[in-house]
């Protein structure tokens, strides 16, 4: 029978090694840790787990590291966890089973990657369906397939120093690959505040801008660093990467995404519907694509347009949150509220913890009683609801405009005129705003 080695790298990992360790003890036949320079209790805690430990230098490099752990294992299959990972029960089942079967023919794993956030704009980004207790107090995750289960003692290796990858090595040297996206790895250790300050994004930063210096004319390494830099602030840097990547394979599909949220942040819609267009005239148009062409066409005013892309998209992903808050936008455009308010609901149902929805379930309700008021001839009471719309959801056209018709009535024409030009820039070829800003 095939044995199963888990091989991991760790340093100062105390507060979370011993659930990753307790979630593979039941499958492994062995654990090693290579250590970089631990000064709490990982060494003790690993000891518990009967592990193997081996102290070795850090060199900047989380291949050279990986590869340096990985030839100290002595198992037939080695699986690749971080200390900050946790094997899904089933999917731990799943991995005992392939090892015991030796593969099933195959000679390496994908596995799904399960980066637990609140973070429902990231393209890859999932709602949780049914809250266990490795969801902890997430709504959702970011879903990575990733190679981590492999055959030993056949010459793969990691490469690149950071985002290393065993993929490249697996496949130069024609193993086969066998993906089981059902076997989930929980991973607790994403923090968006924590990638953009510190001296842990600054150390990624500097290891990825050294793999693109040395790799110039490598796609996926100028786009690790593109990402990184991204994630530290450096927009610009991170827009000029992307678009060299661009330049090199225009159907780069993690550069053009990368590049056209960076364009749709600034405001910039057309190029990044030039961008995202270019993918889908060559048939490549996942959700993550056809959801951002509809969210443009709704902002340029085909509303048409967006809501069958939308709908389109939630026939296959019904979890695509921000595919429901747009389709909601174009129901209100296109004067069925009560439709909208039924998809910023389900929304909110499903990231319940993230108060950005909430607050557009409330504003959508504080629109809607501006609006009876106002048709109920109460237009000063009117203002004090359609302000705090605008204020819960800034990007909502509708009580910018009714805001400018209350705020006309009131007397108040320049506050008005803001609010009608406000309400395009939002939704051009809208024509109830443009009336409004005519008739002033």
């Amino acid at each position: 029978m095939s044995t199963l080695s888990i091989i991991m790298i760790v340093k100062n990992e105390a507060a979370c090694l011993a659930e990753c360790l307790e979630s593979v003890r039941g499958i492994a036949d062995e654990i090693v840790l290579a250590d970089t320079g631990s000064t709490d209790d990982t060494i003790t805690i690993a000891k518990n787990y009967d592990a193997v430990i081996k102290e070795i230098p850090w060199e900047n490099d989380f291949a050279m590291a990986r590869n340096t752990g990985m030839s100290l294992a002595t198992g037939d299959w080695l699986l690749h966890m971080d200390a900050d990972e946790v094997l899904d029960p089933a999917g731990a089942e799943q991995i005992r089973a392939l090892v015991d079967a030796d593969g099933e023919g195959a000679d390496a794993v994908e596995v799904t990657l399960a980066n637990y956030c609140d973070d429902p704009r990231a393209w890859r980004w999932v709602a949780i369906p049914e809250v266990t207790p490795y969801t902890k107090d997430y709504s959702g995750y970011i879903s990575a397939p990733l190679l981590r289960l492999f055959r030993n003692h056949r010459g793969y290796i990691y490469r690149e120093a950071i985002h290393e990858n065993i993929t490249e090595s697996v496949v130069e040297a024609q193993g086969r690959i066998r993906q089981e996206a059902s076997i989930l790895i929980h991973h607790y250790g994403f923090d968006e505040q924590a990638s953009r300050t510190g001296k842990k994004a600054k150390l990624y930063l500097e290891i990825a801008l050294k793999k693109a210096e040395e790799h110039p004319d490598d796609p996926k390494a100028l786009h690790d660093f593109a990402e990184q830099a991204l994630a530290c602030g450096q927009t610009e840097i991170a827009e000029i990467i992307c678009q060299k990547v661009m330049e090199m394979d225009p159907l780069h599909l993690a550069a053009a995404t990368t590049l056209s949220n960076i364009l749709l942040n600034r405001g910039d819609f057309e190029a990044a519907k030039t961008v995202l267009t270019q993918l889908e005239t060559q048939d490549i148009r996942p959700p993550h694509v056809v959801m951002t062409l509809g969210a443009v066409a709704y902002r340029e005013g085909r509303i048409d347009e967006a809501k069958e892309r939308l709908e389109s998209v939630l026939q296959v992903m019904p979890g695509n949150v921000m595919a429901r808050i747009y389709l909601a936008r174009v129901y209100d455009r296109q004067g069925l509220p009560e439709l909208a308010r039924n998809e910023l609901a389900a929304a909110q149902i499903l990231v319940p913890k993230v108060k950005e929805f909430k607050h557009l379930l409330k504003a959508h309700d504080l629109r809607r009683e501006g609006e009876r008021l106002f048709q109920a001839g109460q237009t000063q009471q009117a203002l004090s609801p359609l302000v705090g719309a605008a204020q819960l959801d800034p990007e909502d056209p509708l009580s910018y405009n009714n805001l400018g018709v209350v705020l006309h009535a009131l007397g108040q024409v320049d506050k008005a005129r803001e609010s009608f030009q406000r309400a395009l820039v939002l939704c051009a070829d809208f024509p109830d705003a443009e009336e409004n800003l005519r008739a002033l």
